[in-house]
């Protein structure tokens, strides 16, 4: 019996150690929209990039991500010019994927309590450049930094099934 038992892990090895991993490189970039800019790191952006982050990681894929990018108004175009940099860096990189999460602040309170009102998600495939999902989004208004980062990983498991 000791004898099967040692054909078994060599045969095991061999089927699935050559099988393909199926990982997706996915690259991250969240842009804030609404901010002053001379206000200073807003933590609801850190929470969002860590949460899609740790999601996608937990997926299987091999993450990375840019700095978060301020902008002083809500993008018209696709993908904004102020971001290209970021693109050339991430095909430079061989990403596979890059997804954007444009958080849409509104200014009440005290700078330090701004949460984004809405947020905007995007897939865009790298080899060719194209957007393959869109998906705009009512962010929630949290209680506690626990909840809000519930409900980010919660937001980012809708996006896992549009990576191939």
């Amino acid at each position: 019996m000791s004898f099967n038992k040692r054909l078994f892990l060599p045969f095991f090895l061999i089927i699935f150690g050559f099988a393909p991993l199926s990982a997706a490189t996915v690259s991250f970039l969240v842009i804030e929209t609404g901010l002053d800019a001379d206000a200073g790191v807003n933590p609801h952006s850190g929470l969002w990039e860590s949460g899609l982050l740790d999601v996608f990681f937990e997926a299987g894929h091999i993450v990375s991500n840019a700095p978060v990018l301020r902008l002083d108004y809500m993008p018209s175009e696709v993908f904004p010019p102020e971001a290209q940099d970021d693109l050339a860096q991430a095909l430079e990189g061989g990403v596979d994927y890059l997804v954007t999460a444009t958080l849409e602040y509104k200014l009440q309170g005290t700078p330090a309590e701004f949460s984004p009102a809405n947020v905007t998600f995007r897939i865009f495939k790298t080899k060719p450049f194209q957007m393959m999902f869109e998906q705009k989004t009512a962010a929630a208004i949290p209680r506690s930094s626990k909840e809000e980062f519930d409900s980010v990983k919660k937001a980012a498991q809708v996006l896992i099934p549009q990576i191939r």
